[in-house]
């Protein structure tokens, strides 16, 4: 065990309370920190960006550890649960080549110039959100003015009609927040996407659904599994993500009344309010489970084959070897590009360039037509870890 750690200090209460200090103490440590994590898992955790930089692209650091060490070698499909398979199946817990092969079938429609032509769409809702939130003396900001936007844009991507959007939230809600009710969530929504599925197949659209129908049906690329594991990642994380990303960001500038302000004189501001944010609390603070497929030597130390490798974007995130005062929340810093917050090589965010307009876009009408907004409650108060689960009241 690394000196002056405890075995499982990542997971004690008082650090989820401020982990950036256990994050700063890692870097100081130079090199890798084990803990156990409280199912058992031996995790050497890292958390310089240089140092993370380097694991996203290691070449044998990576997810599927069943290819690589015997002891984990996962079951045949057939012996599997249905929410075992589909998350054995999901892009981000899968290595070249399926992961090349599936983030290939859908790449197309989340580049910048794809992304851009729903800007027109996008703003019209938004602009409908802030009109409806100016005649309400109270709000919540996550069910009023964080979640429609990204809740609707990637249900239109996908295909899901707008009757249908309520349940898959409730499902998408249940699933990430590994409730009791998230089994059963995950198996509802894989058979309201062989629905949806059916659906598109007796009926195409010009939506993402009915083009994965189509290479499903060549059954050459894709199989029933790979198809309902894909668009429930897409749904799912192209919400959570982006929620977590507006409700935080508004959080942080409310909280600082100086950078609200510099907002509203300058609404041009919102794309370094949104860069920001996900520097200072982006979405994701440890990349999705990755492996050390052998023995490797990273950031000053050695890591053995088969543990897992915590790389956090947070502690990346708030280096002082490349951010300049990293613990403050600064919307004017000139340094904030190089914030990771989206990962990097191979497995960087499909979503990003949506996730950055649709945030945009909101921080703009928001700084524009609610410029009277402001916390209901202490700061203090608020447990920015779950913002988007319990709410952020506001007052208009």
């Amino acid at each position: 065990m690394t000196a002056g750690f405890g075995g499982s200090e990542l997971w004690d209460p008082a650090v989820r309370r401020d982990p950036h200090r256990f994050y700063d103490r890692v870097r100081d440590a130079g090199e890798p920190v084990l803990q156990i994590h409280p199912t058992g898992e031996r995790w050497w955790v890292i958390a310089g960006h240089a140092d993370v930089l380097a694991g996203l692209r290691h070449p044998a650091i990576g997810h599927e550890i069943g290819r690589h060490c015997p002891a984990a070698r996962p079951a045949a499909p057939d012996e599997l649960s249905e929410v075992a398979r589909l998350e054995a199946r999901q892009l981000i817990n899968l290595d070249p080549p399926d992961h090349t092969r599936l983030r290939g079938l859908v790449s197309g429609g989340f580049t910048a110039r794809a992304v851009a032509r729903l800007e027109p769409w996008i703003s019209d809702l938004a602009d409908r959100l802030v009109a409806r939130a100016r005649w309400q003396g109270s709000i919540d900001g996550v069910a009023d003015l964080a979640d429609p936007v990204p809740v609707n844009v990637i249900a239109e991507l996908v295909g899901v009609p707008e009757p249908d959007r309520p349940r898959f939230r409730a499902w998408s809600a249940a699933i990430v927040s590994a409730s009791v009710d998230g089994p059963a969530a995950v198996t509802e929504f894989g058979a309201y996407l062989d629905r949806l599925a059916a659906r598109r197949r007796a009926d195409p659209a010009d939506d993402l659904m009915s083009q994965l129908v189509a290479v499903a049906d060549r059954g050459d690329r894709l199989d029933r599994d790979e198809l309902v594991a894909l668009v429930q990642l897409l749904l799912i994380a192209g919400q959570e993500t982006t929620v977590d990303l507006i409700v935080n960001g508004l959080r942080l500038l409310l909280s600082h009344p100086e950078q609200w302000q510099a907002l509203r004189d300058d609404p041009s501001l919102a794309p370094a309010v949104v860069e920001e944010t996900l520097r200072y609390r982006g979405p994701v603070e440890v990349v999705p489970p990755r492996y050390a497929f052998e023995d490797i030597e990273i950031a000053g130390g050695r890591i053995p084959a088969y543990d897992r490798v915590g790389l956090s974007l947070w502690g990346a995130n708030r280096d002082p070897a490349v951010f300049d005062r990293p613990h403050e929340f600064d919307i004017h810093r000139t340094d904030g590009r190089h914030h990771i917050a989206f990962g990097h090589g191979i497995h960087f965010c499909l979503g990003a360039h949506l996730a950055r307009l649709e945030s945009r876009i909101m921080f703009d009408r928001i700084a524009r037509h609610l410029p009277d907004l402001r916390l209901a409650v202490d700061p203090a108060e608020l447990d920015d870890f779950r913002l988007h689960h319990t709410g952020l009241p506001l007052l208009v």
